[in-house]
């Protein structure tokens, strides 16, 4: 005997009303036309109780409260950012600190290249004296300068002290002495440069040393 099972055909629907919530949060307005819908359709004859109404108004105070302090303090890190922003522009012409004053040096006799550094001079100067120390602060290789115009001035090291010998593993500060026209003796290191430009790059700002963009949160001071 033939069993003939029916099955029933089922149809795709597509609705033109349905609303996607991603995140599945409610928002303020949300909230309330749901609570008035259910005012809308409650049975007369059991509505609702006093303290549930009152549970739900006090949640729809609550929720509001919370989506108005949300929107102000989004208003207020726009703000701050903006103000950041434009701040940044008047450090053009000032000196920036990024508190790198050396690099570290390993295994110098192998050495492929020369290491580069630069170093501002404010002032023009008439002679000139780059030393490079170690951890302990013992020069450990010098340099003497001629007379030259102010400005960031680049150098290399070839990894060795003064006796050509390769220098030990470690960290090296350069700095240097100099003497102005007026012969007053004054000094400074690497890491410290002028301020030339600011760029944006996806909202934050990058200030140029030399021929560099750095970000602000790598300037440990800005001074005169």
């Amino acid at each position: 005997m033939d069993v003939t099972t029916a099955i029933p055909s089922v149809e795709k629907t597509t609705s033109t009303s349905f609303t996607y919530n991603p995140k599945s949060q409610l928002s303020s307005d949300d909230f309330m036309k749901l609570f008035l819908t259910e005012l809308q359709y409650q049975d007369p004859t059991s509505p609702m109780e006093t303290k549930d109404m009152l549970e739900q108004t006090s949640q729809l105070t609550q929720l509001k409260t919370n989506d108005e302090l949300k929107n102000s303090l989004n208003q207020l890190t726009s703000q701050l950012n903006t103000s950041t922003q434009f701040g940044s522009v008047s450090m053009i012409g000032k000196l920036a600190d990024t508190g790198n004053d050396g690099f570290s040096v390993t295994d110098a006799k192998n050495l492929t290249s020369d290491i580069p550094f630069d170093l501002y001079f404010d002032d023009d100067y008439l002679s000139a004296t780059i030393k490079i120390t170690n951890a302990n602060g013992d020069v450990v290789r010098s340099f003497e300068l001629d007379k030259d115009q102010k400005g960031i001035k680049s150098f290399t090291w070839d990894g060795r002290d003064d006796n050509a010998n390769p220098v030990p593993d470690g960290i090296y500060a350069v700095s240097a002495e100099f003497k102005n026209s007026n012969l007053e003796l004054k000094t400074t290191k690497m890491g410290i440069y002028p301020i030339s430009a600011v760029r944006f790059e996806d909202g934050k700002a990058l200030v140029k040393l030399g021929n560099n963009y750095v970000a602000l949160d790598k300037i440990k001071e800005v001074t005169q």
